[in-house]
């Protein structure tokens, strides 16, 4: 087995990053892709945001389907039921 004494050893070593300069990336300046990819993150932030304003439950819904239930209007079709549970 050889040792070489030459290579610096881990406290030698620079682990800090250089900058670069404005409107550019260690590889080079901005592309076309990076800039769409950046317009895609704010677009799905901003979705990310409605959709947490959204309520988690839909009341009407169930306010709906309750009223029906109560009234003898709400019919469950088995079909469309069997149907459901061997498409999942």
């Amino acid at each position: 087995m050889r040792i070489n004494l030459n290579t610096p050893g881990t406290s030698e070593v620079s682990t800090e990053r250089t900058s670069t300069a404005p409107g550019s990336t260690p590889n080079g300046p901005h592309t076309p892709d990076v800039d769409k990819f950046a317009s895609d993150t704010v677009s799905l932030t901003s979705l990310a945001a409605q959709a947490m304003q959204m309520p988690a439950v839909r009341q009407d819904k169930i306010d709906a389907l309750r009223q029906q239930i109560a009234d003898g209007e709400y019919e469950v079709d088995p079909r469309k039921t069997a149907d459901a549970m061997l498409d999942k």
